[in-house]
């Protein structure tokens, strides 16, 4: 005769293995309680170096302790990213009044060329991917490339352009600054069909930022 007991199924006299989920995740085994989802190493994720004020320097220097990272992807090209590009910087300075290591934010450009690239992040103070990882100079991208950029030089779409399915830019993908994990992403709206009225965030973006608003 088969008993039912609770929180387990008795399948023949035996328990039925039992599966704790996180998000979606699987993150833990038979009859274990929830486990921490492992530490993130972002030099895995972004590579070993990022450009700073300072020069290049160690992913995880420039990372450690920081709530949530920000990847930033955008291109001086594009009318959207520069409309929202003030918006993001202001939010951020809020943010980092309050808690300045909330959030610390990653450009990763799309621009045509490493010019365009150094002159674009001149007004940017966040640390940036260099560009020649970004745009798979030498090496696999991982930025996003556009579509006439991939059919003119017969480019792969980058690494993290692909993981997050990036169709357009602006874009911003919120990261947990511990886990690596995606927290907040498709938070932006265009206000209008002008590129110049840029971008306002929905409920989907962090809190931290909404709050500074």
């Amino acid at each position: 005769r088969f008993a039912i007991r609770d929180p387990h199924l008795l399948i023949a006299g035996r328990p039925m293995d039992r599966r704790n989920f996180r998000n979606g995740a699987l993150v833990s085994g038979s009859g274990e309680g929830p486990k921490e989802a492992a530490q993130c190493s972002f030099a895995e994720v972004l590579g070993p170096t990022l450009l700073t004020s300072e020069g290049l320097r160690p992913t995880e220097d420039v990372l450690k302790g920081k709530k949530q990272v920000a990847l930033f992807f955008a291109g001086s090209w594009c009318p959207w990213c520069r409309a929202f590009m003030p918006k993001l910087k202001d939010t951020i300075d809020k943010v980092k009044r309050t808690y300045p290591d909330d959030t610390e934010v990653v450009y990763i450009s799309a621009d045509t060329t490493p010019e365009d690239f150094e002159q674009s992040r001149a007004d940017k103070p966040w640390p940036a991917m260099p560009y020649e990882r970004s745009m798979g100079l030498g090496e696999p991208a991982l930025g996003f490339i556009r579509k006439k950029i991939r059919e003119e030089e017969g480019k792969a779409q980058g690494v993290l352009a692909e993981r997050f399915k990036l169709t357009a830019l602006p874009r911003v993908v919120v990261l947990d600054g511990r886990t690596g994990q995606v927290t907040h992403e498709q938070f932006l709206k265009e206000v209008s069909d002008k590129a110049a009225d840029g971008h306002e965030f929905t409920p989907r973006a962090p809190p931290s930022w909404l709050s500074a608003l």
